[in-house]
């Protein structure tokens, strides 16, 4: 199945494609109770707050750039762009992909103990990782580190 939708951008946006394979990643244990930790969600579905400028696919190259949100931004001020998958769901409640009420729940039931003050989204079509993977992914790792989070929820679109 992979392999189809491999072939699929390579015929219709970026020939080069290929799919990264990451084999080498290290696995870190998280040992903090969640009670006591700091999240942040991380999305790969095109969000934005309203007023930001939108993800745009460049023609079929996809965009490594990156939306900050703020933990007090209210459903109402989302808004999704992305040409690469159905939004139907998340227009409803954008829940689906940035859980950020959900959250902020968890955080009043002291299930988690508390959420950074920015979360991040990405658009996750890019077919030419490597801006993604040499300047802006890197930049919002620091900025998570800035803000000591523990951990973070992805979430993929």
């Amino acid at each position: 199945m992979i392999e189809k939708v491999e072939e699929a951008v390579r015929k219709n946006w970026v020939p080069s494609f290929r799919y990264e394979k990451n084999e080498t990643t290290p696995f870190t244990p998280f040992t903090k109770d969640l009670s006591q930790a700091k999240g942040a969600v991380i999305s790969t579905g095109g969000v934005y707050v309203k007023g930001q400028t939108p993800f745009t696919d460049h023609f079929g190259l996809g965009d490594p750039s990156y939306r900050e949100i703020p933990v007090s931004t209210a459903n109402k001020d989302l808004s999704f762009s992305h040409e690469h998958y159905d939004q139907t769901n998340v227009r409803q409640d954008p829940n689906v992909l940035f859980p950020l009420e959900r959250m902020n729940e968890l955080v009043a039931e002291g299930r988690i103990g508390e959420l950074a003050n920015t979360h991040y989204s990405f658009m996750g079509y890019i077919p030419t990782p490597h801006p993604l993977k040499q300047v802006t992914a890197p930049e919002v790792a620091q900025k998570l580190l800035q803000q000591n989070v523990d951990f973070a929820l992805l979430v993929p679109s």
